[in-house]
């Protein structure tokens, strides 16, 4: 905040905003109101604050009914707005699905934090269950960012004879770095619980990623389906 006070003069305000094609306003989050909230939980929580005005939304169950306030279930955010979209072009079935019961579901899986704040815990399709647990690949990538040597990463689950999916991630070093796997592995080891820990750290060059720069996890899902066939990492 106060380097963009620095450089924006001290009026500046920091706000996180978050969106999607079929709805562009989704939700904000004031940092400055929630300085202590941010520096805090961030970034293993994903705070991203409240619906913007222009939207009214709630968060629901797997059975369309609300999750409340107070209630730590993960649920689905789901919109009605005027600034949202009137369907897929020439694909109704896709549309009928995502207007179920009169709301959009984004499929974007939400919980509610402190102060009546959003988390964004993840996409549905990218939620990993593994071992009987689910394990968002926000937090582990979050976790895994605040490595030095780390420019980015993604995580996904893969098919696991043991786990059923196996937490995997793919990083990018930074330049002029050299970071191993294990030792990426030992990093996040000290920072998350033991089930959301990757199985395997696979170091690549690049990211299938669309043309607005959004990860394509289901390419690397499906390019490295067999990763866990012929080798079973312990963990």
């Amino acid at each position: 905040h106060e380097k963009t006070r620095r450089v924006f003069g001290p009026r500046a305000r920091c706000i996180e905003i978050i969106g999607q094609t079929e709805v562009v306003c989704c939700h904000r989050f004031w940092l400055d109101q929630h300085a202590e909230l941010h520096q805090r939980t961030a970034p293993r929580e994903n705070y991203v604050g409240q619906p913007h005005g222009l939207l009214s939304s709630k968060i629901v169950d797997t059975n369309e009914q609300p999750v409340e306030k107070g209630d730590d279930r993960v649920g689905e955010g789901v919109y009605r707005s005027p600034a949202l979209m009137a369907g897929y072009y020439r694909k109704p079935d896709e549309s009928a699905q995502a207007f179920q019961n009169g709301w959009f579901h984004g499929g974007d899986a939400f919980r509610w934090g402190e102060a009546g704040q959003r988390i964004l815990a993840d996409r549905f399709k990218d939620i990993i269950k593994t071992g009987g647990e689910s394990v968002t690949t926000i937090r582990v990538e979050a976790v895994l960012h605040l490595h030095p040597e780390v420019m980015k990463s993604a995580v996904v689950g893969l098919p696991h004879a043991r786990w059923g999916e196996a937490v995997t991630a793919f990083v990018i070093a930074r330049p002029g770095t050299s970071p191993t796997p294990e030792s990426l592995v030992a990093f996040a080891r000290e920072r998350l619980s033991n089930f959301e820990v990757p199985k395997q750290v696979v170091m690549v060059d690049q990211l299938p990623e669309t043309v607005g720069g959004k990860v394509q996890k289901h390419v690397l899902r499906a390019r490295y389906a067999a990763l866990y066939e012929t080798e079973q990492p312990t963990g």
